[in-house]
């Protein structure tokens, strides 16, 4: 039995079974017919494991165990063998209910065109920093500077004419032509295959391969490269599912991905701009492991490549630490970006009530955030969401204060241990200090007269007194 150290904890296996014991979650898993069954052991609060992915095609799981997670805030993902999602349960994070409002107001406005156009924004940025930076520093594209200088040109002309785009089609349209100049470069990418396994592999293997693999279903992949990026792309849905629970958004409404049944759509929405980030972490995990294997890979009759489980966990731990802030960052990004949508409440004031008093006042003042007018003067805000708005988007108290105090400890002062701060403490320490010389004053003096605190001087004659009025009392008494 071990302690599990890393943050992505790969479950797989025929045997594989999760429960409760003492506290702990242990796991076991492994193939019991090679030889390899081994056992996990996690304690409460002493592990750093943050997510668990199970791929084991058999096995079990507990109540306690779920539990366990749920408490531990750790996401439990089921990926199947052909590497798709079948389930996340993640833990129940606070709601954001004004979010969630505007999420759902904002694809039936003028917002959704906005949202549209920034996803698509943060997408083509995303893969022109692939291009021009992670591939480039991988080497990968050493030979091609011309092609690679063509395609980043493309992207910036895509990505300046978003502004002209106002439906759906077109912004599906805009997003294929990006993403067919981002994958040409790509396509035909040698892979680092050793030189004795070229001549056992099939040709389409050597290299990268367009996406579409000639089969009914995209996510068949029939190269070993395409299915490394299909279980790198499950790995960020899981990711990105668990953004919107820490964000409190609806995965179900997409804007890029349309409704669809038993589909969460925005999920795919999200994580469209961190896609690129796959790619190039696919390619510096294959260059930092010294390259390919053929017993890394298995091609069934069809011709779908599965990925081998000890291939598919040295995978997992490399790339999804690594998408997990940049998915959040995206996430935050947007939450921003939704805060910005007005939700036009029935209960409101209507403003036509301006335009009928606007005889009886000359002048109104406006809100200093959404600059609507003021029913009454000395006001700033006209209610408490636009206040608390104010205070995140404008003028953010804390980073001003974060700022202060770093200006101060560049000046050499610090804000925590001088000035006001060292004079409270000061005093502070003064008056315990002399409470504490008091009580010790107290305790010199009684024990000089043997006397307790409690059972003697004032104490013992409030008590004697007491005491001789209830016998008085009790000797007036007549006895029945």
């Amino acid at each position: 039995m071990r302690v599990s150290i890393d943050p992505v904890c790969i479950v797989d296996g025929y045997t594989a079974n999760l429960r409760t014991e003492r506290g702990h979650l242990l796991i076991t898993d492994g193939f019991p017919n090679e030889g390899r069954l081994q056992e996990h052991k996690l304690p409460r609060g002493r592990n750093s494991v943050q997510r668990i992915v199970i791929r084991a095609s058999a096995g079990s799981l507990t109540i306690g165990a779920v539990d366990w997670c749920n408490r531990m805030n750790v996401p439990l993902a089921f990926v199947g063998s052909d590497s798709r999602l079948i389930n996340c349960l993640v833990p129940d994070q606070p709601h954001d209910g004004p979010i969630k409002r505007a999420q759902a107001i904002s694809g039936t406005t003028d917002d959704a065109l906005r949202l549209t156009r920034w996803l698509l924004k943060s997408k083509i940025d995303s893969q022109e920093s692939a291009l021009k930076v992670d591939f480039g520093r991988l080497g990968i594209f050493s030979n091609r500077g011309p092609e690679l200088a063509r395609a980043i040109e493309e992207l910036a002309s895509y990505k300046s004419g978003l502004g002209s785009d106002t439906t759906l089609i077109a912004f599906l349209a805009r997003e294929a032509q990006t993403s067919l100049s981002y994958w040409k470069m790509l396509i035909g990418s040698p892979l680092p295959w050793p030189e004795w396994a070229k001549r056992r592999i099939p040709e389409h293997w050597q290299g990268v391969s367009p996406r579409g693999s000639g089969l009914r279903d995209m996510r068949e992949a029939t190269d070993p490269f395409n299915a490394m990026l299909n279980y790198g792309y499950t790995l960020l849905e899981i990711e990105g599912r668990v953004a919107c629970a820490a964000f409190g958004l609806d995965p179900d409404l997409g804007l890029l991905h349309v409704d669809a049944r038993l589909r969460e759509s925005f999920i795919y929405d999200l994580i469209e701009p961190v896609r690129a980030k796959v790619d190039s972490l696919t390619f510096e995990f294959l260059i930092k492991k010294g390259g390919l294997r053929p017993w890394m890979f298995h091609e069934l009759r069809n011709g779908v490549v599965r990925l081998d489980p000890d291939w598919a966990r040295d995978l997992a731990t490399y790339v999804m630490p690594k998408i997990r802030k940049p998915v959040m960052d995206v996430a935050e990004a947007y939450v921003k970006q939704l805060r910005q949508v007005r939700v036009a409440y029935v209960l409101e004031h209507p403003l036509r009530f301006f335009a009928l008093n606007a005889k009886k006042q000359t002048r109104f003042t406006h809100c200093e955030y959404c600059k609507k007018p003021l029913l009454k003067k000395g006001l700033k805000f006209c209610g408490r969401e636009c206040y608390l708005r104010h205070s995140i988007e404008v003028r953010q108290p804390i980073k001003a204060a974060w700022a202060k105090n770093a200006e101060m400890r560049a000046k050499g002062i610090d804000p925590s241990h001088g000035g006001e701060a060292a004079r409270k403490r000061a005093l502070k320490a003064a008056l315990s200090n002399r409470r504490r010389t008091g009580e010790k004053r107290l305790r010199r003096e009684c024990g000089a007269r043997r006397v307790r605190p409690r059972h003697g001087g004032e104490a013992a004659v409030r008590r004697g007194a007491k005491s001789a009025l209830s016998n008085r009392g009790a000797a007036t008494t007549p006895k029945p």
